[in-house]
């Protein structure tokens, strides 16, 4: 593991992780959706803007679940047609 420092709205953040690359690009985009929010509703508190983040990639992370599903049962319907056929 290694440790690093991200900072996402003014705030500093050390971690530790197994990907650098992969956290510093979430934290680009925890930092983007936050900051388009503060564009939107600058009023708010810190705080809100990051529960709102974190509903947004919740709703995106369950969407593509979903998706994740659908291609799964797809596969697995052309999968018993081939085996029909070949077998």
């Amino acid at each position: 593991m290694e440790r690093i420092s991200v900072n996402i709205f003014g705030d500093s953040y050390p971690l530790r992780v197994e990907s650098r690359e992969a956290t510093e690009q979430a934290a680009r985009e925890v930092e983007e959706i936050m900051q388009q929010f503060a564009g939107t509703a600058p009023d708010l508190e810190v705080k809100r803007f990051a529960v709102l983040a974190a509903i947004h990639f919740a709703e995106k992370k369950n969407e593509l679940l979903q998706e994740l599903e659908t291609i799964e049962r797809k596969v697995s319907r052309l999968n018993g047609t081939l085996d029909r056929t070949l077998g």
